[in-house]
């Protein structure tokens, strides 16, 4: 029988790839001709983010059973996810017209503001108990930094001239 190692930390990476799919889903169900570009480079970013979570996933759920080669790989695998989803975020950004009345800075503000905190969380080596640790927190926390980045991605326009 196998044995998870980290089995709260792996469900909640699984709930953060579940939340980034979902983002992804929901903005592409209301894509259309005013933010296509900008969106489906949105919906990169959520599906990069997934990837990062999944991978994270099965790094903590199951490190006993990988040689320290195959850990590395995993590992890189989030790193490198996670910095392709910020790139595709800011694409999106960069894609897009965004005008201070549409609230588009508000959300954006919000999501990164609610990344900086869970990075902060996960730094600190937080532990609730031997079962919540700060990457748990961190992983939770995100899940509503991803919620205020949709929320700006949903609101956004692609900007004049943009090639869809």
């Amino acid at each position: 029988m196998m044995h998870i190692t980290e089995p709260v930390t792996m469900l909640t990476d699984v709930a953060l790839a579940a939340s980034s799919l979902a983002f992804a889903f929901f903005l592409y169900r209301i894509m259309g001709p005013w933010n296509r570009v900008s969106a489906w480079l949105w919906c990169a970013g959520f599906i990069t983010s997934a990837v990062a979570a999944l991978s994270g996933a099965t790094y903590h759920g199951f490190k006993l059973y990988f040689d320290p080669g195959t850990l590395q790989a995993f590992w890189n695998v989030v790193i490198c996810a996670m910095g392709a989803s910020a790139g595709f975020f800011v694409a999106g950004c960069h894609a897009a017209y965004i005008k201070k009345e549409d609230g588009v800075i508000k959300w954006l503000t919000a999501g990164i503001a609610v990344t900086l905190i869970g990075a902060i969380v996960q730094l600190s080596g937080f532990r609730h108990n031997a079962d919540f640790n700060h990457n748990d927190a961190y992983h939770v926390i995100q899940i509503f930094g991803l919620y205020f980045f949709f929320k700006a991605a949903s609101r956004l326009r692609d900007r004049p001239g943009v090639v869809t």
